[in-house]
């Protein structure tokens, strides 16, 4: 279902579904785990059209094991709906989520990332939630002002990501939620 999502998304966009144009810049983030206490980071946003769209954003984080992709998009907030690609008309009325979870410490966790409700928007706060979907925040992200017309990075979360953070299987990710 979500290959045929992104597929829709793709093609009404000339392009890749995800961050096909958009700003890209770096940012300042303060965290506590699984996220480095300080880091700067690379940051990917969807160029906001003004239409109902699924947004995201892509964030590099560098940890002392080496890179971090995490790639989040418009979902849900709750026990189901996080799993589900979710329509926007305004960055105020995302909620950014990661579509499957990541097993860390031998639990799943969701990541959701909440504008500060700028158009675009120059913060973000992350959270994080276990099966229950009860969110607790885990860092904030501080976008610096853009830094021109670098390419994006190719992001890979399942290449790039912290030794205690895999990707958990969908399958098993539904069947645990």
């Amino acid at each position: 279902m979500l290959t045929t999502v992104f597929r829709l998304l793709a093609k009404a966009r000339d392009g890749r579904a995800p961050h096909p144009r958009g700003l890209r810049t770096t940012g300042e983030l303060r965290g506590t785990a699984p996220f480095p206490e300080t880091a700067t980071v690379v940051v990917c946003l969807t160029e906001h059209t003004g239409k109902p769209e699924v947004l995201s954003l892509a964030l590099r984080v560098p940890t002392e094991s080496g890179d971090w992709d995490l790639l989040l998009s418009s979902t849900g907030t709750g026990k189901r709906t996080r799993l589900l690609p979710k329509f926007v008309r305004r960055w105020e009325d995302a909620r950014l989520g990661t579509l499957t979870p990541y097993r860390h410490r031998g639990e799943l966790v969701w990541f959701m990332a909440v504008p500060d409700g700028g158009e675009p928007p120059t913060r973000f706060t992350l959270h994080a939630s276990g099966k229950d979907a009860e969110w607790r925040q885990v860092a904030a992200v501080t976008l610096n002002p853009q830094n021109g017309d670098a390419p994006p990075p190719a992001f890979d979360p399942a290449l790039n990501r912290p030794p205690d953070v895999e990707p958990a299987p969908r399958r098993r990710g539904l069947q645990e939620s």
